[in-house]
């Protein structure tokens, strides 16, 4: 079972949305740095999207308590509107080789900006 997720926007530490994820994660694992291959974007509701793609996009790992897995990525899948659409849960695989969760918006990035720097 994959216990890690890849943050990249608004559920990062000091972000708007870490407290809604805090509570899951595991405290005696550090969060990491990261990165994995995609595309970056800045919305213009003022949060970001990845894409896939071959660029890299920049991030935390976090790890969650393994007796929280699921009620964590139920959570996520709430809090990033997978039911509607908005985003799709995938697992990828981070640059240095760690298997985890992340959020790919699936739909058009017309109107967006993307962020050659891989961070937001």
């Amino acid at each position: 079972m994959i216990e890690s997720v890849f943050m990249y926007g608004t559920l990062k530490p000091g972000q708007s949305r870490w407290p809604a994820l805090a509570y899951y994660v595991d405290s005696t694992k550090p969060v990491l740095s990261a990165e994995i291959e995609g595309q970056m974007w800045a919305t213009p509701w003022g949060w970001p999207a990845v894409t896939a793609g071959m660029n890299i996009v920049r991030g935390v790992l976090v790890t969650l308590r393994p007796d929280r897995v699921t009620e964590a990525l139920t959570r996520l899948d709430e809090i990033e509107g997978t039911s509607s659409g908005l985003f799709e849960r995938v697992a990828v695989t981070t640059r240095s080789g760690t298997p985890c969760w992340t959020y790919l918006w699936p739909g058009s990035t017309a109107g967006f900006t993307s962020l050659a720097s891989g961070e937001w």
